[in-house]
Order: structure tokens, then C-alpha cells, then sequence
């Protein structure tokens, strides 16, 4: 199965994508609010739904009661993220932070593991800047919330300059992306 995307959609794509990525680096705070409020909303919506799922089908492998539960600490959680957002935004953060130090002592271990292990240097320096990160991020939550959404904003920015110059230098053609589906 495949997706026509024509000249219109990518050039499109990529304003949309542009005007994403300079409200990133432009207004920082109110795109990180605004992604946590998201967040919020979608765990008070799937805490309703969860447990009205769970209770009105009539056959359900998970018992009635731990959807129930579920369903309330979504909600829960739902409500604090829309009232704490900083915290929020620093405990995803803090998340992030912990990838980036388990990656960066991965990456430095294979580096020094192996003599065998080819590139070993850049691994070594991918690691450094790995831990580095994640230390910058346990140090500064804040501005490292912040920093993502700025680093956010420039993929955006660059996601977007190349669609539209895709959609603006592909003339009559369009594109086909295969995709596949398990359903």
C-alpha cells in the first residue's frame, strides 16, 4: 500500500513544519506548556475512557478493577500534569537525561571493550557527549526542557525547509511512500 504525497502536501507539509519550528524557538515556554498540556489532557481523556472500555465490554482479560484503578491515576496524573507543567516537563526530562547517560556509558564501554571495534573513537567521543548531556540535563532541568524544545523547533525548521523544496522542485511528479500495514 503506498501514499501519494504531491508537490502541494510536501510543500505544505514543510510550512507548517517551518511555522512549528520557529514557535519552538521563538516562544519556548508556551510550546513546552502547551506539549504538556497535551499530555495532560490525553491521560485524563484515555483515564475516562479506559475503565468505561473495560466495564462495558462484556468479555475483557484484564479484571474490572485494575482498569478502574488505571483510569483514576490517568486522571490523576492527567490533572497534576495541567497543573505542574514545569514539573512535568523536568521528570520527562529527567527521563531523557537517564537515556542519554545509559547510552553514553554503553557507547563508552564498546569504545574501550574492543580493540576490534571499528570507529572506536567516535563511538568514545559519542559516549563522552552522552554523558556530558545527561549531566548538563540533571544539573540544569529547566533549561534542558528548554533546549529540547529548541532542538525540537530546529528539526522541525530543517524537516520542513527540505519538504518544502521537495514539494517546490518536484514539478508535475509525485511521490509514492510504501507503507505497510499490519491490519
Amino acid at each position: 500500500m503506498g501514499c501519494i504525497l504531491d508537490k502541494k502536501s510536501l510543500a505544505l507539509r514543510g510550512i507548517v513544519a517551518v511555522l512549528v519550528g520557529l514557535l519552538a524557538i521563538v516562544a519556548t515556554k508556551f510550546v513546552l506548556d502547551f506539549l504538556v498540556y497535551i499530555f495532560g489532557f490525553f491521560a485524563i481523556i484515555t483515564g475516562i475512557m479506559n475503565p468505561g472500555v473495560g466495564i462495558s465490554s462484556e468479555k475483557t482479560e484484564i479484571p474490572k478493577w485494575l482498569l478502574l484503578i488505571t483510569g483514576v491515576l490517568g486522571i490523576l496524573l492527567g490533572i497534576f500534569a495541567l497543573l505542574t507543567p514545569l514539573i512535568i516537563a523536568m521528570t520527562i526530562t529527567m527521563f531523557i537525561a537517564a537515556w542519554a547517560l545509559i547510552t553514553g556509558i554503553s557507547e563508552l564501554g564498546l569504545a574501550f571493550s574492543s580493540k576490534t571495534t571499528p570507529h572506536r573513537a567516535v563511538l568514545a567521543l559519542s559516549g563522552i557527549i552522552g554523558v556530558v548531556f545527561a549531566i548538563i540535563l540533571v544539573l540544569i532541568p529547566v533549561l534542558g526542557a528548554y533546549a529540547l524544545v529548541i532542538v525540537l523547533g530546529v528539526y522541525a525548521l530543517i524537516f520542513g525547509f527540505i519538504s518544502i523544496f521537495l514539494g517546490l522542485s518536484l514539478g508535475r511528479q509525485k511521490v509514492v511512500v510504501e507503507t505497510q500495514t499490519i491490519l
